[in-house]
């Protein structure tokens, strides 16, 4: 009887390994799960995106080519916190010569460390590096106390991994070499008002207070020194809001000046957009913070111009 618990328990245990050693493989051949995408393929831009949703669904490579010559990558992620930032960028860097520049989004809402977050599940496929197991063991260390089981490191979040791997089967089923979005820029297509404005004066009557977070100051200061340490130009930016949120941002001005400070004293310039004439109508946005396509288009001229005007004042 006991002989059989353990043939069945060693049955299992291999199993589990050899389904783990299939996510392995299937989710790095998803190109269109980006961590996999910039760890595997040779991209080589000029210049680089980085942040949460706002970069991902509003900063436009091929528009910034246009305007500039200088090749682009939107390497920003869902929901992102700094420390996703930096491992998406060391991910990068794995495979690609450093960019020129890296425009970096920060605002109140980055700094405060209630929005974005560390999303392990992302990275599941790749800790077989061993810098990348100690960000996860920092970020999510509830998860890394479960990889020592076979296949915990894709059953603990579950829901989020399984049709990456269906994807993933595809891709190398197909030979598939380029994403969806290969540029990494996601077009906010048909996206509609989100009302996320409503929800958040709903749930704040009185305002919020967004905090000074330590942590989420840590983990920026560590992107910057990593970025600089790679002979890389960071910029750190602030796309437009709409305007009807500001008055519920109590602090913003506040948090707007520890960040200018915080990026002189770190050698890095803050270009925050907030005058911009876009701000004024829901017509450009789709949720408080992201432009639709029309605010997109405005926004990314604007942006080229003022890096255009910005490089010229710095060439000797």
């Amino acid at each position: 009887m006991y002989k059989k618990i353990i043939l069945v328990l060693i049955g299992l245990v291999l199993l589990l390994a050899g389904l783990e050693k299939c996510y392995d493989y299937f989710l790095k051949k998803n190109v269109n799960l980006k961590s996999s995408y910039v760890a595997t393929h040779r991209i080589g831009a000029d210049v680089v995106f980085l942040g949460p949703c706002e970069p991902l669904w509003m900063m436009d490579p091929s528009r910034f080519q246009k305007y500039t010559g200088l090749t682009a990558y939107n390497l920003a992620t869902v929901h992102a916190s700094f420390a996703e930032n930096e491992v998406m960028l060391r991910l990068y860097l794995e495979g690609n010569p450093p960019p020129k520049y890296l425009f970096l989004y920060v605002t109140t809402e980055s700094v405060d460390g209630s929005f974005n977050v560390f999303n392990t599940y992302a990275f599941a496929q790749l800790l077989d590096r061993p810098w990348l197991r100690e960000f996860v063991q920092r970020e999510d260390p509830t998860y890394s106390r479960w990889l020592r089981l076979p296949f915990m490191r894709y059953a603990y979040y579950g829901n989020y991994v399984h049709f990456n791997l269906v994807q993933g089967i595809k891709h190398r089923w197909e030979n598939r070499a380029v994403p969806y979005f290969k540029d990494g820029y996601v077009p906010p297509h048909g996206i509609i008002w989100d009302g996320r404005l409503e929800l958040f004066e709903k749930t704040f009557p009185n305002g919020r207070v967004f905090l000074w977070n330590p942590k989420e100051i840590s983990a920026l200061k560590s992107l910057i020194d990593y970025a600089k340490g790679q002979g890389i130009r960071i910029i750190l930016y602030e796309s437009p809001m709409l305007n009807e949120i500001k008055p519920f941002v109590l602090n913003r001005e506040e948090i707007k000046q520890k960040i200018t400070k915080f990026a002189g004293e770190n050698g890095a310039p803050y270009w925050v957009f907030d005058t911009l004439a876009i701000s004024s109508s829901r017509a450009c946005f789709f949720s408080i913070l992201n432009t639709n396509e029309r605010g997109s288009d405005s926004f990314n001229h604007t942006f080229a111009n003022f890096f255009l005007d910005f490089r010229k004042r710095e060439q000797p």
